[in-house]
């Protein structure tokens, strides 16, 4: 009898755990999965590859959902995992609720990174409510890459906080996240608020390679606004069919030499000597405006000084034309130069004559502009492309060569006549005093 109870018991507190255990498990999610697409390609759970995603692009992922009796407060999300940055692959719908035997389907946009790793991903979607437990299911993607796809990685700017009148520099970090090397993309620096622009430096980029521009200057008026200004950095490549663009804030603080930020002073019997003209122009002054360029090697410098006599700090931005069919061309330190008041500087214009460029005399102009891009001088300058020394003096070897080459040959006739000569005298000679010696008598 005490058996029996104790089996009974026994099978009671089965049940019970049993009951506690089930508690404990979240009731499966009472709906279907019926589909997914990405931009219209329905995918199959598993091992379906898509090879067509490409990183850096936008795509679509519809689902289509089936709810098998009412839920409430339902999402859908889609995930891609294993892409270790803070950009993270994924998207959420709103909540909604669903009713029983009722199809829904929901749209997300997923952006690819342009530096995800080119590979296998899954792509995770996930069905749920607050209770149920997920309703998941996997895809299997292959992330591939644009043939072009240049992007901004960072901006170096300094100062951030610049005093009106004077001048912010901005260094751009580029990486090529595409197949294909990109070749002369364009970088412009520029404030559009105060219409102010650099000039553009033009980089070539490896394919999975990174870059740094030159230094890219603008000036900033005397007598602009204080506050925070937007700064934009963009670039464009592919014949201008691909761009990317990157905004920097900058701070710019009121110049106490405006003439609107100086207080009025009360009228003196005299007024100060005011600089001239003259004595406010900046002199340029040009070093040799012709000068040898050895095809294919080396080139030659073109200085250009600048004095300013003024009371101002000025800027001015250097350019070539011209140039670019025969000539490559590059402008040290820097194509913008700022000079302070009292102060000189000097830019130098370097040229290197191309192998394909024709012998002679090439005209080019150097402009310089101001920082608001005003036509300050044009400067024709020349220069004069001729072969390599080496060439040169391998050809006039070649030609001496031959000429010695020549002379050698003749005197070996020569001495090769005089031998015949001389050896067929002598055969004549024998054969005469042979004739003499058969003619004598002997007693």
């Amino acid at each position: 009898m005490n058996r029996g109870k104790i089996q009974f018991w026994s099978a009671i507190m089965l049940v019970l755990v049993g009951i506690i255990a089930l508690s404990g498990v979240a009731n499966a999610l009472a709906a279907s999965l019926d589909s997914v697409k990405v931009d219209d390609e329905e995918l199959a759970p598993g091992a379906n590859i898509l090879q067509n995603l490409e990183r850096g692009n936008d795509f679509e992922v519809r689902v289509k959902v089936t709810a098998q009796s009412d839920i409430d407060n339902a999402e859908i999300e889609a995930v891609i995992s294993g892409y270790d940055h803070s950009d993270r692959v994924s998207a959420v719908t709103d909540v909604f609720d669903m009713k029983a035997n009722v199809s829904y389907t929901k749209k997300l946009t997923l952006k690819l990174p342009a530096r995800m790793d080119i590979d296998n991903y899954l792509l995770r979607i996930y069905v749920r409510d607050r209770a149920s437990a997920d309703l998941v299911s996997n895809y299997s993607l292959y992330i591939n890459t644009v043939m072009h796809s240049v992007k901004i990685l960072d901006v170096d700017m300094y100062p951030s906080s610049v005093e009106a009148g004077h001048s912010v520099t901005a260094i751009i970090h580029l990486k090529n996240y595409g197949s294909k090397d990109d070749e002369d993309v364009k970088v412009m620096f520029s404030i559009p608020e105060l219409g102010l622009a650099s000039l553009p430096d033009y980089k070539s980029v490896s394919s999975d390679k990174s870059e740094v521009t030159e230094e890219l200057t603008v000036r900033v008026p005397t007598c602009a606004e204080a506050g925070e200004y937007t700064a934009n950095v963009k670039i464009s490549y592919q014949d201008g069919d691909k761009v990317d663009s990157k905004n920097v804030p900058v701070q710019i603080v009121s110049s106490p030499i405006c003439p609107k930020n100086v207080p009025a002073t009360p009228a003196q019997p005299t007024t100060p000597a005011q600089p001239t003209p003259s004595q406010e122009k900046t002199v340029i002054t040009v070093g040799s405006q012709q000068q040898d360029l050895t095809k294919g090697e080396g080139g030659a410098i073109y200085p250009l000084t600048f004095t300013n006599s003024g009371s101002e700090t000025k800027t001015y931005v250097v350019g070539v034309t011209g140039a670019d069919d025969w000539a490559a061309v590059k402008i040290s330190p820097l194509q913008t130069v700022t000079v302070g008041a009292g102060e000189s500087k000097s830019v130098y214009v370097y040229l290197s004559a191309k192998e394909t460029a024709e012998n002679g005399l090439h005209k080019f102009t150097v402009d310089v502009k101001d920082a608001s891009g005003n036509a300050v001088k044009q400067i024709e300058m020349t220069g004069n492309v001729v072969e390599p020394a080496g060439a040169s003096n391998d050809s006039g070897s070649l030609k001496k060569a031959l000429e010695i080459g020549l002379i050698v040959l003749v005197v070996i006739l020569i001495v090769v006549a005089l031998i015949v000569f001389l050896t067929r005298k002598k055969d004549d000679e024998e054969e005469e005093a042979e004739d003499e010696i058969s003619g004598q008598t002997y007693y």
